[in-house]
């Protein structure tokens, strides 16, 4: 038998018993004291631990023999289950628009932390996510104004104790289970206090200072701080107000449906402003609404109240958001929360359309589009299509250099063009913008060209031209008599309702005529060729009838 001097056994059950206790060292990671003259066991619990009655744990986690006895400069290891909380500050996760601590001239930013005491003031453009020690997130919306009063958090035991004091605007949280003896979240106004163990609710002061709170996840204790015995608990989907007049007691009541977002559209393509309506709510009085570039609580780049199921932002950069609208009743309790996703694709922006205007009607068919030339760098797209929505398709161009493009277009009939802007993003890529709003012209068949005009016989003293007209009409019938073929020395210009002109001869002399055919709504058709024709001087007998000689042939004056 191998015997052990009873000095080495004392030192070997030692190391036995921190050999025991080392991996619950390793995770939790203990703080370090080093023993100061008037140190003992009884002091340091009332100075570290959570319950000072845990003196004994510390004296067994260390293997002190009297807790009244401790050497000087040794080092006692208090495990961070038994530490109490201590001051922690919350971490600034997303800023937009104006926010900062009060007292401190900088604006609050991404990375900052926030102390226990701080005044958090939030822009009316503003809104502002903090992530607590305990991992737990608050989201302070547009116009708060509020107090971290208490940020306490033992990472060993994970107890935390948040208190926030709201003094305006509201507050929404995603609050991490209080599962740690001691541990309490709440959100104060001057009116009342909401207490969670795990949730996701809201609390907002309302009108006249009312009290007002929401549940979506969990549940959370309400209780008025005039009337300790008035409370309330309010489960998921239900929320709560209390009115800022003496007497009052707590309203519960379910929130409002989650509004109707389905009839938004998928992309939002105007490049100065954000425009989503979506369907009224006969209970609703107003809607929260927000857009996020990423998660829909933390990355919110847009948020506001409107009285109306229309809500107007400035414009936001290309990318993917998430949009979230919640319906508020008439107390001011926000409903529940609709979320889709929608995407923002305004640049390169459209160009400018030209020609042809809106209301157009060119008859060849042949049209020339043409828009504002942009960028060196920018290519065009233009689409012609037989209804405003651009199903029906009649042609789309290639990636043009230029802003103008012809299109054939042989039928007529009403048509719908516009164009696009194409780029190329940081990586090369093709990258279209959205299409302009489209303009429309009409194509129209121009009236036929009738028969060519031909003289009919008559007297001396009067010019009759007579020519056939088109099927088709009715026609309004245009006719002019020249001197010259460019018809720029006008003898006459009618309109007439049947194609037959009648005049009085003109003098002797050469002149060309021609004619064309309108439509009812004044399309003017294509001129006939000219027609050439002479008048000659004569000599009438008194029934207005040539003289003639005896061949048959006028007698002009001084004829022999």
């Amino acid at each position: 038998m191998i015997r052990v001097p009873p000095h080495r056994f004392s030192g070997l059950l030692a190391l036995a018993l921190l050999g025991v206790a080392l991996p619950a060292l390793a995770q939790s990671p203990d703080r370090i004291h080093t023993v100061q003259p008037g140190d003992n066991l009884y002091s340091l619990a009332q100075r570290y631990l959570d319950d000072p009655a845990q003196w004994r744990a510390l004296q067994r986690h260390n293997q002190v023999a009297d807790p009244r006895r401790l050497v000087l400069g040794s080092v006692l290891r208090i495990p961070a289950a038994l530490l109490r909380a201590e001051p922690a500050p919350a971490e600034v996760l997303h800023v937009a628009g104006q926010a900062r601590v009060r007292g401190q001239a900088a604006p609050l930013a991404v990375g900052a932390r926030v102390d226990e005491g701080a005044h958090v003031d939030v822009g009316d453009d503003g809104f502002v996510t903090l992530r607590l020690a305990d991992g737990s997130v608050v989201r302070l919306a547009a116009g708060t104004q509020v107090q971290l009063r208490e940020l306490r958090h033992a990472p060993g035991s994970g107890q935390g104790q948040t208190e926030l004091q709201l003094e305006r605007g509201r507050v929404d949280a995603t609050a991490k289970p209080q599962r740690a003896k001691g541990s309490r979240f709440e959100v104060r106004t001057p009116l009342a206090v909401g207490g969670v163990r795990g949730t996701t609710f809201g609390v907002a002061v309302g009108e006249g200072g009312a009290f007002i709170g929401d549940v979506r996840e969990g549940a959370i204790q309400v209780r008025s701080l005039a009337a300790a015995q008035e409370q309330a608990m309010v489960q998921a989907g239900e929320g709560a107000h209390l009115a800022n007049t003496p007497g009052s007691r707590f309203s519960v009541m379910p929130l409002l449906a989650a509004p109707d977002l389905s009839g938004l559209p998928d992309v939002l393509e105007d490049i100065s402003i954000i425009e989503l309506r979506w369907p009224q709510d006969a209970h609703a009085s107003a809607w929260q609404v927000r857009i996020a570039s990423g998660d829909v609580a933390d990355g919110v780049v847009r948020n506001a109240s409107f009285a109306q199921p229309l809500a107007r932002f400035t414009a936001l950069d290309d990318g993917d958001y998430l949009l979230a609208v919640r319906a508020v009743d008439g107390r001011g309790i926000p409903g529940q929360e609709a979320v889709r996703r929608v995407v923002v694709n305004a640049r390169p922006q459209a160009p400018l359309l030209r020609e042809p205007p809106s209301g157009a009607r060119p008859s060849s068919p042949d049209v020339v589009l043409q828009c504002t030339q942009g960028d060196v760098q920018l290519r065009y797209r233009f689409q012609v299509a037989r209804d405003a929505a651009f199903t029906d398709l009649v042609a789309q161009s290639a990636d043009l250099g230029t802003c103008s493009h012809t299109v054939s277009v042989p039928v007529p009939g009403t048509y719908f063009w516009r164009v696009a802007a194409v780029d190329r993003d940081a990586k090369g890529a093709r990258d279209q913008g959205p299409f302009s709003a489209p303009l429309s012209f009409q194509r129209v068949a121009l009236p036929p060209v009738p028969a060519a005009p031909r003289l009919r016989s008559g007297d001396t003293s009067t010019l009759h031209i007579v020519w056939g007209a088109s099927t088709g009409g009715p026609w309004r019938h245009q006719i002019q008599v020249a001197r010259d073929a460019a018809f720029a020395q006008l003898v006459d210009e009618r309109q007439l309702s049947e194609p037959v002109y009648t005049r009085a001869m003109p003098p002797a002399g050469t002149y060309h005529v021609r004619v064309r055919q309108i439509a009812a709504d004044g399309l003017e058709g294509r001129w006939t060729d000219p027609q050439r024709f002479e008048v000659h001087r004569h000599i009438a007998t008194t029934d207005a009838q040539p003289l003639t000689s005896s061949d048959g042939q006028p007698v002009q004056p001084g004829a022999r």
